[in-house]
């Protein structure tokens, strides 16, 4: 088949389409280590919360059992949040093909593409410790003393521990994630699989995880954690140097998706002949539910 100057111009311009992909990815995703990635089915997504039965109770023979229901408790409420960019080629470096030059704008695009989504995941693991935007759906920050059941036996639990990272405020965390109880009082028993923290405190997390003798002490204790993964989280280290957290393999710590990252060559050319590329993503990250969590203020 014959070739033209305006296919080889095609081919060009789609491989700018690619070269923002290939500067999103260029580094390990962060935020995806500790959230789970879920797509959106609705403009608002909703997610409710319910109290099912207690433990089943011992009976006699021809003995009535007593009722037991499901109650509703409250609904989480999301709705995604829009973010968008623009890389913009000149005709001139489109006609020289000065393909390097906006290969590299577009990779810049990249880059800032997942920076906005890493911030945003850094800044809701203080909203879970804050709740300033009272995202909480319990009325509480995601990490908080007095959670509300919503089954009939009531009471609060509590998912909010204390201490500076240590061996011990660790194992202490463990206790109390290990304590947790589902809405309608049944203990749920859910397992500790990852330790999150802000890049200030790596180097002492990998210390209590991966030591058993540690190095210039006369420490020759056994190490007696459980298997942890460590997840460390430069964009955190912004926010804040103490804090930490541990999770299960059952969270709800949810990057929710609308729509995923897109970048697209804009259909027409603008007044001065310059040619666009259009970025968009709408996203929002929620813990659906505050259980398989436990975090440490760091004081």
């Amino acid at each position: 088949m014959a070739m033209n100057t305006g296919q080889f111009q095609n081919l060009y311009t789609r491989r700018i389409d690619l070269a923002f992909f290939e500067g999103w990815d260029e580094e390990p995703e962060q935020w995806s280590r500790i959230y789970k990635s879920v797509d959106a089915k609705t403009n608002n997504r909703t997610t409710q919360i319910i109290a099912g039965m207690g433990a089943w109770e011992l009976s006699g023979e021809n003995a009535n059992p007593n009722e037991q229901r499901y109650k509703l408790g409250p609904l989480v409420f999301t709705q995604g949040q829009i973010f968008k960019s623009e890389v913009t080629m000149s005709y001139e470096q489109e006609k020289d093909e000065l393909y390097d030059e906006v290969a590299n704008m577009a990779k810049d695009a990249g880059h800032a593409g997942r920076e906005a989504v890493e911030d945003m995941g850094a800044q809701y693991l203080q909203e879970m410790y804050d709740n300033t935007f009272s995202s909480g759906y319990d009325g509480k920050a995601t990490f908080a003393t007095d959670h509300p059941n919503y089954g009939d036996n009531g009471g609060t639990q509590s998912n909010l521990s204390t201490g500076a990272l240590s061996d011990t405020s660790l194992k202490n965390a463990i206790i109390l994630f290990r304590k947790q109880r589902d809405e309608g009082g049944k203990k749920i028993s859910s397992r500790v699989n990852r330790l999150v923290v802000p890049l200030s405190l790596q180097f002492t997390a990998a210390t209590i995880l991966q030591s058993a003798l540690v190095a210039g002490t006369q420490n020759n204790d056994k190490n007696v954690l459980p298997d942890m993964e460590l997840i460390v989280n430069d964009f955190w280290d912004v926010y804040t140097q103490s804090r930490w957290f541990i999770m299960g393999p059952r969270h709800q710590l949810n990057m929710i998706w609308w729509d995923r990252p897109m970048f697209e060559k804009y259909p027409i050319r603008n007044k001065n002949k310059s040619q666009s590329w259009l970025g968009y993503m709408r996203l929002n990250p929620k813990a659906e539910n505050w259980r398989h969590l436990v975090g440490s203020t760091g004081a």
